[in-house]
């Protein structure tokens, strides 16, 4: 995941600066070229301005689209026509001191560079302009302009501060982004515990009832349900465990083929079908997002195993454009409950998950049934 060093105002601000001071910028090098000393013609000194300034865009416009992204291999061929561009820019500077300024343009390419390279690079390459602008300045015979000079200097210490701060605030992002991946794994490693725990110690009740009846040569059909009840938790146990140990690994599946082995699951267990309906365009969710979809799910159909044994059931799942809905329904409860079974963890939990991530649950009968709806940004 990419994360962008600058908030939004902050990005509408730089935007609406650079605009401001490339067009002030862009009027005033036309201005001074039209109107300084040598003119631009097609022979002589006037000729080389010309060439000069042509280069220089050339080199900087092709330099500061070449290698923008970090890991492009061709970066280092950016930067080397950026260099270039500095070249011809300041080669302007002896010959045409007050021909329009194009050398500044140099301060552009100076900047793009010293955001690109290391601050050590940096402020070598900062200290090395400043020095070949004294340097031409004494050859022409003028002598250093110190405006010129101080512009670089704070153009150096400028980019190097900037640099600086991006590098920063990047890293505090990427201490955010790992600070919540470790949350979540947290809270997945507890998830696991609590399903071990309730599913081992359901198991365990069952077994020492079924235990109890066939040491007392009690009904051997209740102590083959206690059997059958403890072997369907294990299973389910088991089940979730794996689920949860592949979304520590990162290994979230699609919601939509985990919903379809939930109702698969459904089916087989209670005898009653459990239809699924997919909306929209099947898109990757974020880990948040994917998670509470498949727990919510997961909990609205134990739910219904519990309090409503022979119920039909009927999961939706829908994407929309900026979120993704789940709704999970049944159609009432049609034979005696008989006791509690399952590994819920509650709507209680599944409703604070929702609003960790900024997405609504609701829940509620419907009918002679019950309704399960969450919704999380996606």
């Amino acid at each position: 995941m990419r994360f962008s060093p600058f908030t939004v105002e902050e990005r509408l601000v730089r935007t609406v600066a650079i605009s401001v001071v490339l067009i002030w910028g862009g009027v005033a090098y036309l201005h001074g070229l039209l109107r300084g000393m040598p003119a631009p013609a097609l022979h002589g000194t006037g000729l080389a301005v010309v060439l000069l300034n042509a280069a220089t865009f050339v080199l900087l416009g092709t330099g500061l689209w070449v290698g923008r992204p970090k890991d492009s291999p061709w970066r280092w061929a950016g930067n080397s026509l950026l260099l270039a561009s500095m070249g011809t820019s300041l080669s302007l500077y002896p010959i045409a001191p007050h021909g329009g300024g194009g050398y500044y343009f140099s301060m552009a390419a100076l900047w793009a560079l010293l955001m690109r390279v290391p601050a050590r690079w940096g402020l070598g390459l900062g200290t090395a302009t400043v020095v070949s602008v004294a340097a031409l300045g004494e050859a022409a015979g003028h002598g250093p302009d110190y405006g010129l000079l101080a512009a670089f200097v704070g153009l150096t210490l400028g980019a190097l501060a900037s640099r600086q701060s991006v590098l920063a605030q990047e890293a505090t992002r990427r201490a955010e982004a790992a600070n919540a991946v470790l949350a979540e794994r947290s809270h997945i490693a507890r998830e696991i515990h609590d399903i071990l725990a309730h599913s081992l110690s359901a198991q365990i009740v069952h077994l020492e009832g079924a235990r109890l009846l066939l040491s007392r040569d009690g009904d051997r059909v209740q102590a083959l349900d206690r059997v059958e009840r403890a072997r369907n938790l294990a299973r389910s146990g088991l089940e979730e465990t794996r689920r949860a140990l592949a979304t520590l690994r990162g290994e979230i599946p699609e919601p939509k083929d985990v919903i379809a082995e939930l109702a698969e699951e459904f089916s087989v267990g209670t005898g009653r079908p459990c239809d699924v309906q997919v909306t929209g365009a099947p898109r990757e969710l974020t880990p948040q997002a994917g998670l509470a979809v498949v727990r919510t799910a997961q909990e609205a159909l134990t739910n219904v195993r519990k309090h409503a044994p022979g119920a039909r059931s009927r999961v939706t799942l829908r994407y929309l454009s900026d979120a993704v809905e789940l709704e999970v329904t049944d159609t009432g409860g049609t034979e005696p409950v008989r006791g509690i079974e399952g590994g819920g963890y509650g709507l209680v939990g599944m409703r604070e998950r929702a609003e960790l991530i900024g997405g609504t649950l609701e829940t509620g009968p419907e009918g002679r049934g019950f309704r399960v709806a969450l919704r999380v940004p996606a």
